[in-house]
């Protein structure tokens, strides 16, 4: 079993750093096991990449070309990343940092508001910067998203969290969300903004 601890120091990437975006994983439990998150692992990655440009304070490499450079190597990676396989994306994809972590929760809470019924999807994204060249997690933050949901047309496609049917759209709310905040903080760590 791999096991790696990370103290706590003073972080600091310089400007414009280039950084690439791995797809982010999911765990058992993220959500009902009858539940399939629409994707949840390419479009959080989709979404922080998004809010990283609009941040404008790294340079973050093409999602497809990760992807294809990755595959050119025979890798799947997503979620977990050892040491040992962030050295070798690092001189891959030629970049110092990875940003990678995991959707960790997906839940919907139902509730009756006179005669309105108001469903409200709760997400959870950690998202972590680690250095490539020593494997170390420089900063990890944790981004929450909701989305609420009174009425929701007929014509939409729904999917099942617990018992309650939700729209692929408010998962998708609630998934940007989550990635949005969590760049947010982890920008707002590392350059006071």
């Amino acid at each position: 079993m791999l096991m790696m601890f990370s103290t706590v120091e003073a972080v600091s990437i310089e400007p414009d750093a280039s950084v690439a975006v791995m797809d982010f994983g999911t765990h058992e439990g993220t959500s009902d096991p009858d539940v399939d998150l629409m994707n949840a692992e390419r479009a959080s990655s989709e979404y922080i990449i998004a809010r990283l440009i609009d941040s404008k304070k790294f340079t973050v490499m093409d999602k497809d070309i990760v992807d294809a450079l990755i595959a050119d190597e025979g890798l799947n990676v997503t979620g977990l990343i050892d040491p040992d396989t962030a050295r070798r994306l690092g001189e891959i994809l030629g970049v110092r940092y990875l940003i990678y972590g995991n959707v960790v929760d997906m839940v919907v809470d139902f509730n009756v508001e006179a005669i309105v019924k108001v469903r409200t999807v709760k997400c959870h994204i950690v998202a972590r910067i680690m250095d490539v060249e020593t494997g170390k997690i420089l900063m990890a933050a944790k981004g929450e998203g909701k989305s609420k949901s009174a009425n929701v047309s007929l014509d939409e496609k729904f999917f099942m969290i617990g018992t309650v049917k939700v729209s692929q759209t408010s998962v998708h709310n609630a998934l940007q969300k989550a990635a949005f905040n969590a760049v947010d903080l982890l920008v707002q760590r590392l350059y006071g903004k």
